[in-house]
């Protein structure tokens, strides 16, 4: 199920600010996983240290959000900034499905052309930075997804074989 949280900057609290609310935000839902080690996800987002403020800071992601998607989470994440900070109604609670997260979890993150080259740093060689287009839903299972397209029976192969001459 894909869920949205906002986070409330400038003037509400500092770009640097709002970024330890992001990372508490991630941590406290992902870390609610028996799979996910305690401090483990502070840690993963440590090459972000510069760079997630200054997303904040330059409103990027007031416009594209970060993403988080595992098993069963898909989590949108934006940060107000300006007159629309000071109307934020902020739950900075778990996010639902955080406690059945796996340890494959990964955090998409924009790329504005003014910082292509710091998101590029960022996600190389992390296992959990991505600056690939996110997935529209959580990853799931593959069994959940294929009863979801009503089985195991390949649909499109059957209609190209119905079109035959």
């Amino acid at each position: 199920m894909q869920r949205h949280r906002t986070i409330a900057a400038a003037p509400v609290r500092s770009a640097s600010e709002a970024w330890q609310v992001v990372i508490s935000l991630l941590t406290d839902t992902l870390e609610c996983s028996p799979a996910i080690l305690t401090g483990s996800v502070a840690r993963e987002l440590t090459p972000m240290a510069g760079l997630g403020p200054a997303l904040i800071a330059a409103g990027h992601l007031q416009v594209s959000p970060l993403v988080l998607v595992d098993q069963s989470i898909h989590l949108s994440i934006t940060v107000a900034t300006g007159d629309a900070a000071l109307e934020v109604d902020e739950n900075l609670n778990p996010v639902s499905g955080g406690a059945s997260a796996t340890a494959n979890w990964t955090l998409h993150l924009p790329v504005p052309i003014p910082l292509a080259q710091a998101v590029a740093r960022a996600v190389a060689g992390s296992a959990h930075l991505s600056s690939e287009t996110p997935p529209s839903e959580a990853t799931g299972d593959t069994s959940q997804k294929a009863s979801a397209n009503g089985g195991l029976v390949n649909l499109d192969a059957l209609r190209q074989l119905g079109s035959r001459p």
